[in-house]
């Protein structure tokens, strides 16, 4: 266990269950506090599970025994549909993640920060995290995976290693952890001259639909504030929303298959606010992009 700075009691805690803890001593952050433990660690798997989600004893298992299988040097998990915070914004972000990796293929390009194993020769090669990107953003092991994926290093989603991910959310946070991760994804992307692949086949886990749902909301927004100023006719409305609800009929009817119909519903407008918040967050992101390879 790698302390760095922690403020609860986290070290004391450990202690009782005779870890080895590690003092992370400059503060650098979580790809820091990550890279540390790696290089201290003796055992031939590495597994990284951020602090906020709840891992059972099959998930370790799940792990072992995925790496076992011949060819296979990284494995990544998914978050349980169960959330134990039922706040309606925290089922929506918790499902929303759950479902863009069910979409995802089972061979993919990037890890995942909550739950990942990588074997540890695969990892050195690797160089460790990135430790000029936040995790906090939700960019640096998207990043890593990328790394790891142009060295042919093979990375496998796995459904049935499962974590259940503990945060929280209210609608400031949901906005704000929203808006930089779809920064820093667009970023990425332009950096790796994948932005076109979006539109395709998606980026990392943001499956097509979501990327083109999030383009298109702010035309839909403002056919709507058209109409409600008496500048467009009302069929424009009903064209958009009903534009908007096939886009998005997929993810709708799994949170009303998870959550059901009353639930789903008013989940949509974490849903609307999602694709608006990530619109601005993909521009800052992909002029950033362009500026650093301009520069």
């Amino acid at each position: 266990m790698v302390d760095d700075h922690s403020t609860d009691g986290t070290p004391d805690i450990a202690k009782q269950y005779n870890c080895t803890i590690l003092t992370a001593t400059d503060g650098a952050g979580a790809n820091a506090a990550r890279n540390l433990g790696a290089k201290q660690a003796n055992g031939e798997i590495l597994v990284f599970i951020d602090s906020d989600v709840m891992i059972r004893r099959e998930t370790i298992l799940g792990i072992v025994e995925r790496l076992e299988e011949k060819g296979v040097d990284a494995v990544v998990g998914i978050y349980t549909a169960r959330h134990r915070h039922e706040s309606l914004v925290s089922q929506y972000k918790n499902l929303w993640v759950r479902y863009s990796y069910i979409k995802s293929s089972p061979a993919i390009d990037w890890l995942f920060g909550a739950i990942s194993g990588i074997k540890k020769p695969a990892f050195e090669k690797l160089g460790g995290f990135n430790t000029d990107l936040l995790a906090r953003h939700g960019n640096d092991d998207i990043e890593a995976g990328k790394r790891l994926a142009r060295q042919n290093v093979r990375i496998e989603l796995d459904m049935e290693i499962e974590v259940e991910h503990l945060k929280q959310y209210n609608l400031w946070t949901f906005m704000k952890n929203e808006y930089h991760r779809s920064a820093g994804f667009a970023e990425l992307a332009m950096s790796y001259g994948e932005a076109g692949r979006s539109l395709k086949g998606g980026f990392v886990n943001v499956y097509p639909l979501f990327v083109i749902s999030t383009a298109l909301s702010l035309p839909i927004v403002a056919v709507v504030v058209a109409v409600a100023l008496n500048l467009l006719p009302l069929w424009t409305l009903g064209a958009a929303i009903l534009l908007y609800l096939l886009l998005n009929i997929r993810f709708l009817n799994y949170l009303e298959q998870v959550r059901g119909l009353f639930a789903m519903m008013f989940m949509v407008p974490f849903l609307v606010l999602d694709h608006i918040v990530c619109m601005f967050g993909s521009v800052v992101g992909l002029l950033k992009g362009i500026f650093k390879k301009k520069s």
